[in-house]
């Protein structure tokens, strides 16, 4: 059995003991999980601030004359 487990990698896991993050690790994931939260942040600020849309210009298809109803022979 432990000749199996040895060949399936298992085995490594096993023997480690305990894994400590080095100050410069820490700091790293630090750094990257403050940037992505400062990214999601700004972009969610800046979809929630986004000025409402203007319904003037738009028409809706009744109010098209597409030319086609008069005179269709």
């Amino acid at each position: 059995m432990d000749a199996l487990i040895g060949m399936t990698g298992l085995g490594m896991l096993a023997q480690v003991e305990s894994v400590t993050l080095t100050p410069l690790g820490a700091t790293i994931m630090g750094l990257s999980i403050v940037a992505v939260l400062g990214m999601v942040g700004f972009c969610m600020y800046r979809v929630l601030t986004l000025p409402p849309v203007v319904d003037e210009h738009l028409k809706c298809p009744l109010d098209i004359d597409t030319g086609d109803t008069q005179d269709a022979d």
